[in-house]
């Protein structure tokens, strides 16, 4: 497999797509966040949080930050299983899902724009079903290959060196 670096436009285009979807997934949380319930209104602060964070990672990762990368594929990690069963119900994603998903039913489900979609407990949906979101899957492993160029110190860099590398 060849390196890829930041700046590849597959790259870029992932970190559009997360991007944008942590911005629909914010604004979803605004909305969610209008209800009177005091619990509704936390956990919809938290995932908005949570769509910041990709958003940030995201940004990072554009501008070609070691941490950018790193969080971009530890929450894109996180997008990629997809869990229902009458007790636990977990789906998260920001940008775009492709979910395969088999159990009690079986399928394909795809979609653009946020979803965070998590309770345990008694969540009163029935049939079991388990899955991965084929997107975030495959990006995660397009970000397996991009490497981080070296920066230069231009605190210790001579006035002529600083000059050469804003060239």
């Amino acid at each position: 497999m060849s390196v890829l670096p930041v700046t590849h436009r597959l790259v870029r285009a992932l970190c559009i797509g997360l991007g944008l979807g942590a911005m629909a997934g914010i604004v979803v949380c605004l909305m969610q966040a209008a209800q009177p319930s005091i619990l509704a209104r936390l956990f919809a602060g938290l995932a908005a949080i949570l769509y910041a964070g990709i958003g940030v990672a995201a940004y990072g990762l554009w501008r070609g930050h070691r941490l950018g990368l790193h969080w971009t594929r530890w929450l894109l990690l996180l997008q990629v299983p997809v869990v229902q069963t009458p007790w636990l119900v977990y789906n998260l994603f920001a940008g775009a899902a492709l979910d395969v998903y088999v159990g009690t039913t079986s399928g394909v489900w795809a979609n653009v724009g946020a979803s965070f979609n998590w309770f345990f407990g008694n969540s009163g949906r029935s049939g079991h079903m388990a899955g991965v979101n084929l997107v975030a899957l495959i990006a995660l492993l397009l970000l397996g290959r991009v490497r981080l160029e070296r920066k230069r110190n231009h605190v210790f860099a001579t006035p002529l060196e600083v000059l050469a590398a804003q060239d």
